[in-house]
């Protein structure tokens, strides 16, 4: 039976820090094998010579814990396991023959319980710290623990991960009376100080999950060790985690890194931390965070079911997903679409992905899921995938999205509508690709809701000219005419919206969302993508027109339920 370690591995630099090189080489002497789950790029020779190591690269979806999903699926279903190390890249090793001692010392304790773990914490409620527990063979044969597992999926914030799988794990422990102790645990007798909350315990073997909880609640309810007793787990464990010595949050003496850290490795333990404050800060929830891209535009992270050849797909669908509730409805109208299709999807949301790669798997050739910061509604997401170059290769692409427009009883009605007229049946869908593949259209719109009356300029004007001097779409003193598909959903060739990718980055700054009805940034380039497709040359038009330029119609009394 294999003594198997699973190392969930994140960093925001897309590298392989010395930590983990250090933790590599302390498995490769106390356990059987070690999968590396990664969301960075690795190369085969950083690794090599570690002949027991299986790398697993996986896109930044999901935390720690859906890391050790991945990691532990595939253990259990390539080897026979005797017990399993969840480890993560959160600490940096100070002493590592200390930190393979107390690998060790897990590795005799796992014979007499079911799961050990380096710590317990107070914080939020009683759990077994998830960033190093060992587990042993009962519990990795336990059909709750297997189903636990399976329920492991991304969520939209940290504190979800934390409160569904690290306390749930624990809750499942408690409930399943499992024998449960820690390499630090509380002792009750000695409450002078917080240093003196834990000790090393060597003699007890045998703590039941019960007992622990009950032990702790004697303690303070903010209390967590890696925190408060950083220096008696360094002295003790070996390690350090780099929250302490990023924010140390709770200005504990830190004078124990220069006494136990090896002094050839102290020098890169600290550049290491000086690029970990780069890209971390401290939530409103008091977590710890990774700092949002403060660009322009919303930056977004990237997950993908299949990957289709490029040509063999024509045609594709750029979704914003706010609303997760509508995915039943989007579906229905996109089976409209008879003809293969690759689905895009944008969305605030981490923890709809799940749902997201479920349903519309079933329907497109691919699914890829670009999670963005929610700035821009449905706009600003699409200019940043758009000017990523994803959309290039496609012939005709749909933008639309789950709009609600909440402020108004009449949104239902007119999301629906927009629906109908992009994809209300498949002889729509089907003409607009035509006309799209034509060469001539850039733009296929919905014809009711093309919009030139000027009481629909709102306070977008100046920006309008602005962004379209930008592109040269916009000769200087031409006359600024308005026409756009209200509501932004359109079927368009990509290559008609080219100028979109020679603005500045810096003159795309949308807002915050703040419920903003008009004036953003994404409400004039709205206004902008049939002025876009008509200086590359092509028509802006609809299914019923045929290929015409709509701009050649009367449209001054064409109006909306809700703008």
């Amino acid at each position: 039976m294999d003594k198997v370690a699973i190392v969930a591995h994140f960093d925001p630099n897309d590298s392989v820090e010395t930590n983990i090189l250090d933790l590599l080489v302390c498995l490769s002497t106390t356990f059987d094998r070690t999968v590396l789950v990664t969301t960075s790029k690795i190369e085969p020779d950083l690794v090599e010579g570690f002949p027991n190591l299986t790398v697993i690269t996986r896109p930044n979806f999901g935390y720690d814990f859906y890391s050790y999903r991945v990691g532990l699926t595939f253990a259990l279903e390539n080897w026979q396991i005797g017990s399993a190390l969840l480890v993560n890249s959160s600490f940096a090793i100070l002493s590592r023959d200390t930190f393979c001692n107390a690998l060790r010392r897990m590795l005799e304790l796992i014979d007499s319980h079911d799961v050990v773990g380096a710590t317990e914490s107070l914080q939020f409620s009683w759990h077994i710290q998830s960033y190093l527990m060992l587990l042993g063979p009962c519990i990795l044969e336990q059909a709750w623990f297997r189903a636990f597992l399976g329920s492991i999926e991304p969520t939209s914030s940290k504190f979800d991960t934390i409160a569904r799988f690290e306390l749930g794990l624990s809750v499942g422990l408690k409930r399943n009376n499992a024998k449960v102790t820690t390499l630090l645990r509380p002792d009750l007798v000695k409450l002078g100080s917080v240093d003196d909350y834990w000790v090393h315990d060597s003699e007890e073997k045998h703590v039941a999950a019960q007992s622990s909880v009950s032990n702790v609640h004697s303690l303070p309810q903010k209390f967590n060790p890696v925190h408060h007793l950083a220096g008696l787990i360094a002295r003790q464990l070996g390690y350090v985690k780099f929250e302490v010595l990023r924010d140390n949050p709770h200005k504990v003496d830190l004078s124990f890194v220069d006494e136990l850290c090896e002094p050839s490795r102290l020098s890169e333990m600290q550049e290491m931390v000086g690029r970990s404050r780069l890209n971390y800060n401290r939530g409103t929830d008091n977590l710890s965070a990774l700092k949002s891209d403060s660009g322009p535009i919303p930056s977004f992270k990237l997950a993908r079911w299949r990957r289709t050849n490029a040509g063999g797909v024509g045609v594709a669908v750029v979704l914003h997903l706010y609303y997760a509730e509508m995915i039943p409805d989007i579906y229905r109208f996109l089976k409209n679409i008879v003809l293969p299709f690759d689905l895009h999807v944008t969305t605030p949301f981490e923890g709809d992905a799940t749902e997201i790669f479920s349903i519309f798997s079933k329907l497109a050739q691919s699914v890829s899921i670009y999670c963005s910061e929610n700035r821009g509604r449905d706009i600003g997401p699409f200019v940043s995938i758009y000017r990523s170059g994803v959309l290039d290769r496609y012939d005709a692409v749909l933008k639309m999205h789950s709009k609600k427009s909440t402020y108004s009883t009449n949104g239902s009605f007119w999301r629906d509508r927009l629906y109908q007229s992009v994809a209300g049946d498949s002889l729509t869908a089907l003409r607009s690709v035509d006309l799209i593949k034509s060469g001539k259209v850039g733009v296929v719109g919905p014809h009711r809701y093309y919009l030139t009356n000027d009481r629909f300029w709102g306070a977008n004007r100046e920006t309008m000219r602005r962004l379209l001097s930008e592109m040269a779409a916009l000769d200087s003193g031409e006359d600024l005419k308005l026409g756009f598909f209200a509501g932004s959903m359109f079927w368009f060739a990509p290559r008609a919206l080219e100028p979109l990718k020679d603005v500045p980055e810096a003159s795309l700054p949308f807002e915050q969302e703040n419920g903003q009805q008009d004036g953003t940034l994404a409400h004039a380039i709205e206004r902008v993508f049939c002025p876009i497709a008509r200086s590359r040359g092509f028509t802006a038009s609809s299914v019923i027109l045929g290929g015409k330029d709509i701009q050649g119609f009367s449209s001054v009394e064409n109006d909306v339920p809700v703008l």
